[in-house]
This record gives C-alpha cells, sequence and structure tokens, in this order.
C-alpha cells in the first residue's frame, strides 16, 4: 500500500507539475502575445508621430517657402516703388528748373495763341515779380485785351492759364506736366526692373 500511496503520490505531483506547466505556458504565451500587441501599437504610434511630424515639417517648409517669396515680392516692390518716386522726383526738378525765368515766357507763349480775351495766367508770385517787365513787353497786345497775369499760391512752378469765369483752365505746371510725362517713363523703368 505503502507502494500506492508512493504512486498516488508521484502521480499527483507529476500532474501537478504537468498543470503547474501548461499554466506557465499559457502565462508564457498570453504575456507575449500582449507583448506583440504592445510592441505592434507602439510601432504603430510611433509610424503615426513619424508621419505627423514629416507632414508638419513639410508644412512649415511650405509655409516658409510661401514667406520667403512674399518677402521677396514686398521687396521687389518696394524697391520699384522707391526707383519710381526717385524718377519722380529728378523728373519734377528737372521739369521745374525749365519752368522758371526767361524759359517760362518761352513756354507761355508756345501755349498762348489765339484767342486770349477773358482769360488769366497764374504763375508762381517769384516769377511773376521777376518776369513782370519781361511778360508786359512780350504779351503788351494780348494784356490790352484782357489777358492777365495773376500770382499763385497753389502753382509751384510752370503756369496755369485759366477763363476768367472759371470755365476751364490748362495746368501747364511742373507738377502737372511731371504726372503727364512719368507714365512714359515707367515703361522703360518697368524694362530696367
Amino acid at each position: 500500500m505503502e507502494q500506492q500511496i508512493q504512486d498516488l503520490v508521484a502521480s499527483i505531483r507529476k500532474e501537478g507539475i504537468d498543470n503547474a506547466k501548461a499554466e506557465a505556458d499559457r502565462i508564457i504565451k498570453e504575456a507575449k502575445a500582449q507583448a506583440d500587441a504592445i510592441v505592434k501599437e507602439a510601432e504603430k504610434e510611433r509610424d503615426k508621430m513619424i508621419a505627423d511630424a514629416e507632414k508638419s515639417i513639410a508644412l512649415e517648409k511650405s509655409s516658409s517657402e510661401a514667406t520667403i517669396r512674399q518677402a521677396a515680392r514686398d521687396v521687389s516692390l518696394s524697391l520699384k516703388k522707391s526707383i519710381e518716386d526717385e524718377y519722380s522726383k529728378i523728373l519734377s526738378a528737372a521739369i521745374s528748373k525749365e519752368m522758371h525765368g526767361a524759359n517760362l515766357v518761352s513756354i507761355i507763349s508756345s501755349v498762348l495763341s489765339g484767342e486770349l480775351s477773358g482769360k488769366s495766367v497764374e504763375l508762381p508770385a517769384e516769377d511773376l515779380k521777376a518776369l513782370s517787365e519781361e511778360l508786359s513787353k512780350t504779351f503788351a497786345s494780348e494784356i490790352a485785351a484782357g489777358l492777365e497775369f495773376r500770382p499763385s499760391q497753389s502753382v509751384q512752378a510752370g503756369f496755369r492759364i485759366s477763363e476768367k469765369d472759371g470755365s476751364g483752365y490748362i495746368d501747364v505746371s511742373a507738377e502737372k506736366c511731371q504726372e503727364l510725362l512719368f507714365p512714359y517713363l515707367s515703361d522703360s523703368l518697368k524694362s530696367i526692373l
């Protein structure tokens, strides 16, 4: 009987060990499956994070390139405007220089033709004062027919011929001439830019 008890104990022991081994194998298998699932999920999360980072980098790069293009365009437009402004100043100065003194009397003579009665010529006060004698000699008959020469606060260089009744005028001021001439310089300016 002792043998039977020993066999029974051995059998129980073997069965317990086999059960423990089976349980251990099952736990190990589950742990490996969980570990594999965790690794797969981590790899998926890693891939998603990398893809998001690449999208973010591409978006930031695209945004930076657009910002650089916009800045280059702004600089180009600013430079173009600065050059146009400088040309405008140079043109205005050149026209103003030519529309003073003896040149002014010659220009007025060229512009004044035809019916002059009922007209007035507005000049800068300094030019009117400096040229009054020459204007009186050159336009003596026109002045007798009703032409007037008056000082103007608004005309800095050049002159303005107007109807005394205010119905119309011809502006030959340096500012107006510069305004009219500048578009013709713009095409050459555009080709330079």
